[in-house]
């Protein structure tokens, strides 16, 4: 923990003003002969700087760290944090809490919860933190050199990341006069992810474009399971490829030709600026990115390996995960962190406009040779229409899911995002 003090509280008596009015007066009436009353003054003086002092060398030296089996959870999903304190100087601590802001969404709330006081709600704004609940974990006494371990039960409530950025120590002398914060150190910082939450969903849209999909040459792999025919043998050939039964027969030396299909792999592009806008959808952003959250991880039990491409978000740029080098938490913490651009305002009238998705672009380009095929997610197909990408990468590889159910898009094979729940399907 730092020593640098991020900020106090303290009583009146003992603030450097009162302390310097303190003395002040003692000095006077002593020098008017008033003993009594200087004597009473300088017991106050003294009180007062002993809080002061007391409170600011309590903090010091004190350290905090925090351990958690689980970095990502579902909504719902419960998480211990086991919190270790330690003082480590000869001065005691005689009370402590620890005092741990929450996500603005209360994506992950802690047992110990409590409203925060009205002084508290200035700073916890400024942060960008929750207003309406604060967590915190008290201690009464910590001896000299002691570690004290404590637990603290959290649950995930909806999707976001959960930052200990804001995390801070409170602690202050005996008399209840003053009270000090300081920070956690930054390489103690931790995030927490809540990731999207699953839903029952039928990934047959996926495996069968995966398998009816045209082959050309965009990003086909051979089926060794499978062999079409054999030709003759060449000097530039694998000989992996040669077939050893023909040459068991004393014949000529000839090489398997396999049959050619995609690659298993889908990337999903997600407009997350097609739900916001003059009439946001922010429940039917979340049910969206909870629907594509759970056809990730379904298709990652088919062995199906998926991409996602965000366009630019709040407090972020444009992202790119590939099917060949991302795992299925990586996708998970993509869709738990994003949020859409916040609402732009037109300079004449000030009626809010739509925001432009703005995806990493190039990267895509370079991936269409190695992917499956594409999905594009959106609210409905109002907007699509200026939509340059859709130009770019055209029907022959792109799918469009819209959350609304509206006609076909040009020559887009167009499906509702809502009928790939289980439940729609079915009924």
């Amino acid at each position: 923990m730092k020593d640098k003090t991020v900020s106090s509280r303290s009583s009146n008596l003992v603030a450097l003003p009162a302390l310097g009015a303190e003395l002040l007066s003692c000095v006077l009436a002593a020098f008017f002969g008033q003993w009594r009353l200087s004597a009473v003054l300088m017991f106050v003086f003294l009180l007062s700087g002993t809080s002061r002092l007391w409170a600011h060398l309590s903090a010091r030296k004190v350290s905090i760290t925090v351990s958690s089996a689980l970095r990502g959870l579902f909504p719902g999903e419960e998480t211990t944090f086991t919190i270790e304190v330690r003082n480590e100087k000869f001065l005691p601590v005689v009370w402590l809490e620890v005092f741990f802001p929450l996500a603005k969404n209360l994506c992950l709330t802690p047992a110990e919860n409590r409203q925060p006081d009205e002084w508290e709600i200035v700073s916890l704004a400024a942060e960008g933190a929750s207003t309406a609940l604060v967590g915190e974990k008290r201690a009464s006494f910590l001896l000299w050199y002691e570690t004290l371990r404590f637990e603290s039960r959290w649950t995930a409530k909806c999707r976001g990341v959960y930052s200990m950025e804001g995390w801070r120590l409170r602690t202050g002398d005996g008399f209840g006069l003053t009270q000090v914060e300081r920070p956690i150190e930054k390489e103690d910082v931790r995030r927490f992810v809540v990731y999207p939450k699953l839903v029952s969903v039928a990934p047959d849209l996926f495996l069968r474009n995966l398998w009816n999909a045209e082959s050309g040459d965009r990003g086909v792999m051979e089926d060794p399971t499978i062999i079409r025919s054999t030709r003759d043998y060449q000097t530039t050939d694998s000989l992996r490829h040669i077939n050893w039964r023909l040459a068991a027969r004393s014949l000529p030396l000839a090489v398997n030709v396999y049959e050619e299909i995609l690659p298993k792999s889908v990337h999903f592009l997600f407009d997350g600026e097609s739900f916001s806008g003059p009439t946001p959808h922010p429940e039917e952003l979340e049910d969206a990115l909870s629907i594509l959250a759970s056809e990730v991880v379904r298709l990652a039990q088919s062995q199906v390996r998926c991409g996602l491409s965000l366009c630019r978000g709040e407090g972020s740029e444009a992202v790119n995960l590939f099917p060949a080098v991302s795992q299925t938490e990586d996708l998970l913490c993509a869709l738990a962190a994003y949020q859409p651009l916040p609402p732009k305002k037109g300079v004449e009238n000030q009626k809010i406009l739509p925001q432009e998705p703005v995806f990493d672009e190039i990267p895509l380009w370079e991936a269409t040779r190695s992917v499956g095929r594409f999905y594009y997610v959106a609210y409905d197909t109002s907007a699509l229409a200026e939509r340059p990408l859709l130009r770019r990468l055209d029907h022959t590889c792109l799918s469009l899911l819209t959350y609304q159910e509206t006609p076909p898009f040009g020559e887009f094979e167009t499906v509702c995002l809502c009928g790939l729940k289980e439940e729609c399907a079915h009924g």
